[in-house]
């Protein structure tokens, strides 16, 4: 549907834009293309492996850029302090079928000094922004200082892919071989297993952390999210985030806050961000970040909904008809608002609100 001669992601995007400019972040551009060097450097922050590369005139490998905020850290300053970016940018990943696919995201950045109010005001206009979609919505909040330590407890600097897979999934049937695979002691598998079975809202996910893994990394991981939930809550905010410790990222890149957004009834993540301290440090020592992605791939599935008829109007016109006239009926029409369809002949399997005829 189009309302002022927009597409939903266009309705989206201009009220994203106003958003994100009223709290100070300016658009930011970019080429389509990299040096490959750069993914190849980072290929597990990426969601993908898979690049499309090609080589120029002087021989350098490019590659059109898989991910945007790679692209931003490289190519931005902090000279100056703290950078506030938002941008409407396409990536270009394999889908579901090995295809690639180019994709939309509009999303913003914030690269400085990541304090509690700068995580505070991205997690605000991240839910903002699913908002601004409409119907309901959701963000899965976690921490990645909850699998650190629980890592810690094991012996192990990171969590081992299978692992962190099942966790993702909340595959708690496969989940206690594979760790046994992986040689986590059973004592903290079976805490593992609880606490991620743990149900009801955020303060009883903290209360299972705290009783469960007593351990610095996660006590310090479930005291920032309290502070966080109750900053949130002042804004009327907290009740549309879940705590939920499933929700984990690659520790080489990210530290901190990771959270994943949803729409009511949609099963598909369209928002997902998080700090990612810990890239930003490869190219500045003395700067964080934090940010977030809205996928609008996404939302056209949320979107596509059959519209009740084909056009607001079917106006037919025959052999006699002078074509001006015609035309000249058709704009009156669309002028007043409505959509029309022009035809010699009632169209096959389409439907109106209504039919005239010049």
């Amino acid at each position: 549907m189009k309302v002022n001669g927009l597409d939903e992601e266009d309705q989206v995007y201009f009220s994203l834009k106003n958003l994100y400019e009223s709290f100070g972040y300016s658009r930011y551009k970019m080429r389509k293309f990299e040096e490959y060097s750069l993914y190849a450097d980072n290929k597990n922050f990426l969601k993908s492996r898979d690049i499309i590369t090609f080589s120029d005139r002087s021989g350098r490998l490019l590659a059109l850029k898989p991910d945007v905020t790679l692209s931003i850290v490289k190519n931005n300053s902090l000279k100056g302090g703290c950078q506030k970016l938002y941008y409407r940018e396409s990536v270009y990943r394999p889908d579901s079928n090995a295809q690639f696919k180019e994709i939309s995201q509009i999303g913003l950045e914030y690269l400085g000094e990541v304090d509690g109010y700068a995580q505070l005001e991205v997690l605000s206009l991240a839910a903002q922004s699913l908002n601004a979609v409409g119907g309901g919505y959701v963000l899965d909040l976690s921490h990645m200082g909850v699998i650190e330590g629980i890592m810690e407890e094991c012996h192990l600097s990171q969590c081992p892919p299978a692992v962190a897979e099942c966790i993702k999934a909340k595959n708690l049937h496969d989940i206690t071989e594979v760790c046994r695979r992986e040689n986590l002691p059973e004592d903290v598998t079976k805490r593992l297993c609880a606490l991620l079975g743990t149900k009801g809202g955020y303060k009883e996910q903290f209360a299972s952390l705290k009783e469960l893994f007593k351990n610095p990394k996660c006590l310090a991981a479930a005291d920032e999210l309290e502070s966080l939930i109750a900053g949130l809550g002042q804004d009327g905010l907290a009740e549309v985030f879940r705590v939920d410790f499933s929700v984990i990222n690659d520790a080489s890149y990210y530290n901190g806050v990771v959270f994943q957004g949803y729409l009511e009834k949609f099963p598909r993540m369209v928002l997902s961000g998080g700090r990612y301290d810990n890239l930003v440090k490869k190219f500045n020592e003395k700067a964080g970040g934090m940010g977030f992605a809205l996928y609008p791939d996404e939302l056209s599935f949320y979107y596509r909904k059959q519209p009740e008829y084909d056009a607001d109007i079917l106006l037919l016109y025959g052999e006699k008809d002078s074509p001006a006239k015609v035309l000249r009926r058709a704009e009156e029409l669309t002028g007043k608002g409505y959509s029309v369809r022009v035809a010699k002949t009632f169209p096959a399997g389409m439907k109106f609100a209504s039919v005239e005829n010049v």
